[in-house]
């Protein structure tokens, strides 16, 4: 039976009007009405997606594969650009999709009222069902779509795009969720601390500025206090990937080597240089799988990743084993902070095997 949201009153199956307040009951939420009064917004999103994603794919038809990985193009940063603000621009529509879906949902008539007591848990209105089964299908695609995006920006292989991803993730973002925590904290306190209604305003503004401050402090302060013992001070290592490796057999564009025993933040404070008694050292974008040749020995890198292979028909490879080494350096200076070496023993004439215990034989 419906109850009346307004009275409480039972009503009858086909009552569009309360007998006893008069007020209108608003015909139940169904999926299929509300696409039909509301598909201009899906159509946006989807027009906004498709957009997004078919920018890369013209820019690789005009300007070849490499056009996304090139140092000095500047075009990766205006899609980076696109991808950014075309999210935030979903989120809007998302969010004016959400709020469409909760209008007017308490003028239905109720289902059913879930109570504990004198207190009221849960009312359930009558199109509440199908209103629930259509936010469970675009709550997670708003959350997919937008840490898709999000976290391909740095991923796109390019030092303009990459520094504009560092930006809004490590200042845009946080300042605007802490001035939002600010904002919070200071229309409560306004109505609490005497005086300060007479300029909200100014007093808004000043607890904004104060958590910010204070949570920028705080959040350059803790690393501060987890770093307090010499993260060079260990035994820093280089990773392999994989125990063998060869150019032939493997599907692997090289052997990749990974710095490890180190943290991030020495990483990214440092520069290293990569040597080998024999072969090459190349990149590999992982967006295009392009190989970038950097050649023996590698200078002032900043990556903690590398990858190390050689020339298949190399008529005078050596048959020696293959040192590998890595010096880490402070980006001014040239004293050496710390060291590490990797080395490759000939499995077979074409296959390396590394070889951890190669200096202890």
């Amino acid at each position: 039976m419906k109850i009346c949201p307004d009275c409480g009153r039972e009503l009858s199956f086909p009552d569009s009007e309360c007998p006893s307040c008069n007020k209108k009951i608003k015909k139940p939420f169904t999926i299929r009405d509300f696409l039909w009064e509301n598909f201009r917004l899906f159509t946006m999103v989807g027009v906004t997606g498709t957009m997004i994603s078919l920018i890369p794919n013209m820019g690789t038809r005009i300007l070849g594969s490499s056009w996304i990985v090139d140092a000095d193009n500047y075009l990766p940063i205006f899609l980076s650009i696109i991808i950014f603000f075309g999210t935030l621009f979903l989120t809007i529509c998302f969010l004016m999709i959400f709020s469409l879906v909760l209008l007017e949902r308490r003028d239905e008539a109720v289902h059913t009222t879930i109570t504990l007591g004198s207190a009221k848990l849960l009312t359930w209105y009558e199109g509440d069902f199908e209103r629930s089964i259509l936010l469970c299908c675009l709550v997670p695609m708003w959350c997919g779509l937008i840490l898709f995006f999000i976290m391909l920006m740095p991923l796109i292989p390019n030092k303009l795009s990459w520094l504009f991803a560092a930006v809004i993730g490590l200042a845009g973002i946080p300042l605007f969720i802490f001035a939002l925590l600010g904002w919070k904290i200071g229309k409560t306190m306004i109505g609490k601390i005497p005086g300060l209604e007479k300029s909200p305003r100014l007093s808004m503004g000043v607890f904004i500025i104060l958590v910010i401050g204070c949570l920028v402090l705080l959040s350059l302060a803790i690393p501060q206090v987890l770093d307090s013992q010499d993260p060079v001070s260990g035994t820093m290592e280089i990773r392999a990937d994989q125990q063998y490796f060869s150019p032939q057999i493997s599907s692997a564009k090289g052997l990749r080597l990974e710095i490890t025993n180190i943290s991030g933040r020495i990483i990214q404070a440092s520069r290293h240089t990569w040597s080998a008694d024999y072969g090459y050292f190349i990149r590999v974008i992982p967006s295009t799988s392009e190989v970038i040749i950097l050649g023996n020995p590698v200078f002032d890198d900043y990556s903690r990743e590398i990858y190390w292979t050689y020339s298949q028909n190399d008529p005078e490879r050596n048959e020696k084993p293959v040192k590998i080494q890595l010096h880490l350096y402070p980006l001014q200076g040239n004293e050496e902070l710390a060291r590490s070496s990797l080395y490759l023993t000939w499995y077979t004439n074409d296959i390396v095997y590394v070889n951890k215990t190669f200096e202890t034989l």
